[in-house]
């Protein structure tokens, strides 16, 4: 049985809906949807997740009694957390919420407070960190020391004058890639991988650093887990040797190639008021955040263009206008990030003793901000739970900004949301220009790892055009 998650239609409930007259009802897609594991533990989700782990938590036992957890029990614990953040969201004024001891914060209005004071509400990654550390697990000066490393090269790579650049690069590689799910979520790694190095001013070996990705991604997700669960002394060691591997084998890559070496001396000299800088670590963190969350909404939004043929077809007549406008392929986009965000969650610790929302917190205390719950809001958002294509909020560009937070806001917002913006309608548009998509159901079956992307197997067939 898998260990994905799952989003089914509600009972009866249509899959494909009609919109408002003005807005082309045939491109609407409706599915009410209710977020479910394909694979349940045997206790309740919210028992299985009592307690976020870090070093000032409580211990919390394994669930085999403290041997090995496998790899689908890993990802059973972790897909059912954003399964508790979907069943959780919407409940307008039904208490406080909770995911084990955390307090949940779900309310735009609280949430833009907390991300908007990162001073108060500190950024904490607790084993997360034993990959090492960058702009986006660091705080004040530290923080602001590595962000200027990295920043100047992610605006010049989103400038206006970089699009065609952009769209030959994604149009290249899907050209040569199987007409397969596979073979598409490797030609968009290749690209935007491209598309990183060379922000850079470097030269990306595409294969090699695929599986430095794959390797990162696996290393993440179990020192995710282990933030959740206590490990034995074994596999916290384990999973901190391979996390410090896995750099190693990235460190001996960037230094085998000239101007990436130059790359990495010029972050050390940027960085040497920071003590025990590892420009290494700041480069794989920044490589694997740009390129996970890039290519997870672009596996999104082919997921929900196999669910209506008709949203593909209008993509294209959008595309064949050759205007440079694109607002119905941006909706689009924006409702996939709105429903399917990149990253569900954040963790924030409580910096001082303060007061949010009616809740008393304490100097020390960890919180949930859910995404996923700002996101579907419902004095926010009109019928938050379906998916709309086509809808208004974003067509009319009428949606309040604080319930819609995929890249955050504020001054810890991502560095590379305009870079990310670009390559992911640039993708989008030359995935359309080159395949159609259909879905045999329309279950939405996720699998979640730091980032939320679409579980392998899906459903989704393929053909060029």
């Amino acid at each position: 049985m898998s260990s994905s998650g799952a989003v089914t239609p509600l009972p009866q409930q249509p899959s494909h809906g009609r919109g408002p007259e003005a807005l082309d009802p045939a491109t609407r897609v409706s599915c009410r949807t209710w977020v479910q594991p394909a694979y349940r533990l045997e206790a309740n989700v919210l028992s299985v997740l009592d307690g976020y782990v870090s070093r000032r938590n409580r211990p919390y036992p394994v669930a085999d009694g403290g041997g090995q957890m496998n790899q689908s029990q890993i990802e059973d614990v972790l897909n059912s957390l954003v399964y508790a953040l979907y069943a959780q969201s919407g409940r307008q004024g039904a208490g406080e919420n909770r995911i084990g001891n955390l307090q949940v914060f779900d309310h735009p209005d609280a949430v833009d407070h907390i991300v908007k004071s990162p001073a108060l509400f500190r950024k904490n990654f607790s084993m997360i960190s034993a990959l090492g550390y960058s702009r986006f697990n660091t705080n004040d000066e530290n923080w602001a020391i590595r962000r200027e490393i990295t920043q100047d090269a992610y605006l010049a790579a989103a400038r206006p004058a970089q699009q065609n650049a952009v769209s030959e690069i994604y149009t290249a590689r899907l050209l040569q890639s199987d007409a397969t799910p596979d073979g598409i979520q490797k030609a968009l790694f290749s690209a935007s991988l491209t598309i990183f190095y060379r922000a850079f001013g470097l030269v990306a070996d595409i294969e090699q650093t695929l599986t430095l990705i794959d390797r990162v991604r696996e290393v993440l997700r179990r020192l995710q887990y282990f933030s959740w669960v206590v490990p034995t002394i074994s596999e916290r060691d384990g999973a901190v040797y391979d996390a410090r591997q896995v750099v190693a084998d990235f460190a001996a890559q960037l230094a085998a190639e000239l101007c990436a070496a130059a790359e990495m001396a010029r972050f050390a000299e940027k960085a040497k008021a920071v003590r025990g800088f590892s420009p290494v670590e700041e480069f794989v963190m920044n490589v694997f955040a740009g390129v996970e969350t890039t290519v997870a909404t672009v596996l999104w939004v082919i997921d929900r263009l196999g669910a209506n043929e008709k949203v593909q077809q209008r993509i294209q007549d959008e595309i064949d206008t050759g205007k440079p406008d694109t607002p119905y392929t941006d909706c689009i986009v924006n409702e996939t990030m709105r429903y399917l965000p990149p990253i569900p969650f954040l963790v924030r610790e409580v910096g001082a003793e303060t007061s949010l929302d009616g809740r008393q917190l304490r100097a020390g205390q960890l919180i949930l901000l859910s995404v996923v719950g700002v996101h579907q809001h419902p004095a926010f958002w009109v019928d938050p739970k379906s998916f709309d294509a086509s809808r208004k909020e974003f067509i009319d560009d009428t949606y309040d900004r604080r319930a819609f937070i995929p890249f955050l806001t504020g001054p810890r917002m991502c560095g590379g949301a305009r870079l990310g913006r670009l390559e992911v309608r640039e993708a989008v548009r030359a995935i359309v220009r080159q395949f159609t998509f259909n879905r045999a159901d329309d279950v939405i079956r996720f699998d979640y790892g730091l980032a939320l992307r679409p579980a392998a197997g899906s459903s989704v067939a393929v053909a060029r055009r």
